[in-house]
């Protein structure tokens, strides 16, 4: 999905970038796409009332956001209108069955984890993000939807790499990637690189870290931009936490975070809320990563986080362990492969889902196939949720409400809650 606006000509779809509802344009037509057509425009006879001055000087061309140009009011409702589209489409009835919520958006500068793309060759280093549907690299100097400390990295993320000897370009391109988290210690940064680093590399990082005054710096091996193998820290200044309700964790390198503060606390709001109605009783929190749901849940609750990453399923533990929350436990397994059964389910008074964006098929159906009164999932992929919505309305549930969250500002990707009840 690349958030283009769709005209229609005799029943055929017709994409054209960068438009808004109201836009009128004349467009010459390109490749087959879909049910459709990709199209270019080629002359503007209207503009829509919607549309506004893009805040990034790179919009167009860097891939990163597809509706800078609309106007707040439409925005929104293009967020909430993807949700109500991807559920229509698995028979669900948003509106007519159950309320589909105003959207909430997250404001500019929210975003604490993005991971940029570099290249490195004989003209020198750029670093940014992909292209709008191509592999290149749009050298960015800034980027309005992440943290200001993150946008400030960019220029000493270049002139660093420059110097590496790891990145030196032979008969082509080397390229690499680094991943900033802003935590509550600072930024943590992870250079994923095409070799392992030597000494003089690992030290020009720690001044790097120093320089900059970064929580921590490492490094990950990566035989490709695609595949990345297991951080190792370089210098760790500071401790790399973030607060989950109100008990601190100890991130790993590169760990998974919900993107942006607004809309995790607007995730955490939600399940808190719909949980507080469910029977007393424990809570199985699915996919639970390094705690971010499980650990404001556990204010009032017994919980049980599953997560299948190793890492952060132990800082989750330990967090709780120091914290004296003797009301977590934990355990590691992959939900995709082996999800709880519904016979496991039995002892919980709710349970909680937040798989990734391939979505949770076989433990919905578990969980359909379970008594539980209460479900909450949580998901950041529209097409995936209805499909796992769909196998828990089958199953006897009915959604009491969905909520729609916008924490991937400007992108044509929306989160959303969803509350289901027997």
């Amino acid at each position: 999905m690349r958030g283009d606006g769709i005209a229609r000509i005799s029943g055929v779809a017709i994409y054209v970038p960068f438009t808004a509802p109201g836009d009128r344009l004349r467009v010459r037509l390109a490749e087959r796409r879909g049910d459709g057509f990709a199209a270019e425009a080629v002359a503007w006879l209207a503009r829509s009332a919607d549309r506004r001055e893009p805040p990034c000087p790179a919009f167009g061309a860097c891939g990163g956001c597809a509706w800078q140009h609309l106007g707040g009011e439409i925005y929104a409702r293009v967020k909430r209108d993807l949700l109500i589209e991807a559920l229509g489409r698995q028979r669900l009835r948003p509106e007519a069955d159950f309320p589909v919520e105003p959207a909430r958006i997250s404001p500019p500068g929210d975003r604490r984890r993005v991971r940029f793309a570099g290249r490195r060759d004989g003209q020198g280093v750029v670093i940014g993000l992909r292209e709008r549907a191509g592999h290149a690299i749009v050298d960015l100097s800034q980027c309005p939807v992440a943290a200001p400390t993150i946008q400030a990295l960019l220029a000493p993320c270049r002139a660093v790499a420059a110097t590496l000897d790891v990145l030196r370009p032979a008969r082509r391109p080397a390229a690499f990637q680094v991943a900033a988290t802003l935590t509550d210690g600072g930024l943590d940064v992870t250079w994923t690189l095409p070799v392992v680093p030597g000494l003089p590399d690992r030290e020009r990082l720690a001044r790097f870290a120093d320089d900059r005054d970064l929580a921590r710096v490492g490094w990950r091996l990566a035989a490709d931009e695609s595949r990345a193998g297991p951080a190792e820290p370089i210098a760790a200044r500071r401790a790399a936490q973030v607060t989950f309700g109100a008990t601190p964790v100890d991130l790993p390198p590169d760990a998974f975070l919900q993107a942006g503060r607004a809309g995790e606390a607007a995730i955490r709001d939600a399940v808190l809320d719909a949980v507080k109605q469910a029977p007393k009783g424990p809570v199985a929190d699915l996919f639970a990563g390094c705690g971010t749901l499980s650990l404001p849940l556990a204010a009032s609750r017994a919980v049980h986080a599953v997560d299948g990453d190793s890492a952060a399923i132990a800082v989750l533990g330990a967090a709780a362990r120091r914290a004296a929350l003797g009301r977590v436990s934990t355990e590691l397994r992959d939900l995709m492969r082996r999800p709880l059964l519904a016979s496991e389910l039995a002892r919980f008074a709710a349970v909680v889902f937040d798989p990734p964006s391939a979505g949770a098929q076989a433990q919905a159906q578990e969980i359909a196939r379970s008594k539980l009164r209460t479900a909450v999932a949580v998901s950041c992929e529209p097409a995936t949720l209805a499909r796992d919505l769909r196998l828990l309305v089958d199953g006897g549930y009915a959604i009491e409400r969905v909520v729609p969250i916008d924490q991937f500002l400007w992108s044509p990707r929306v989160e959303a809650v969803a509350v289901l009840r027997r």
